[in-house]
């Protein structure tokens, strides 16, 4: 009785070792650091490709051909603020859930968090590419623009997120094969257009800790 007594709680401290493991705090933090490395990516996304605060003209300080003038570093400063502090609100939510003991309702928070993410940078993007009303060169409109150069990513960052929260809140064999395709995704599609890494990191990072509630505590 006594030795069965001492296996007994020698395997629920192994357990609550496991579950209390700084695995998810890990991929939290790595998400928002990779996140933080390709901020440069973003504003460079919606200062040059997007032409947020930027205006189109021909002739005198345009030139002939025509070009777009944008604001100087500083007006962007709030794109910074709001982009960055998204992200880092996030990652600190994300913190304080990887605290919990793993569970479904914690996977699907991980999971809610990186839907989240996701979600901002797509609806932010199209503001950017579409909140400029004035003249544009010939052919090109901001929805147009921004379906050309953000959509495609978007769209595979989301079904990586749909992909990794099946893997994330199943417990099949198949499950962590699945989330890890999801990350997978969502990663691709970031390499498509990293200046959605600066919220497309943290999602996948959120999606990679919810991999640990996999086996539920019972």
């Amino acid at each position: 009785m006594t030795a069965h007594s001492m296996d007994d709680a020698r395997t629920t401290a192994t357990h609550v070792r496991s579950v209390r493991g700084p695995q998810a705090a890990v991929a939290v933090l790595l998400g928002g650091v990779l996140a933080f490395v390709f901020g440069w990516w973003a504003l460079a996304l919606v200062r040059e490709t997007l032409h947020f605060n930027c205006s189109w003209g021909i002739g005198g300080e345009w030139g002939p051909e025509g070009s777009w003038l944008c604001a100087d570093g500083i007006g962007y400063l709030g794109v910074a603020v709001v982009l960055g502090g998204m992200s880092a609100l996030l990652v600190v939510v994300g913190l304080l859930v990887s605290v919990s003991r793993p569970s479904r309702a914690r996977a699907v928070a991980f999971v809610a968090l990186a839907a989240i993410s996701i979600g901002w940078i797509g609806w932010w993007t199209y503001y950017a590419a579409t909140f400029y009303s004035g003249p544009r060169p010939a052919g090109e409109t901001g929805w147009g623009l921004w379906v050309g150069v953000v959509l495609p990513s978007i769209m595979l960052c989301t079904i990586g997120t749909i992909v990794a929260a099946v893997g994330a809140l199943t417990s099949r064999r198949w499950s962590s094969v699945a989330l890890w395709c999801g990350v997978g995704l969502t990663i691709v599609g970031t390499a498509l257009q990293p200046g959605i890494g600066i919220a497309s990191f943290v999602s996948a990072g959120l999606l990679a800790a919810a991999g640990g509630a996999r086996k539920f505590v019972r």
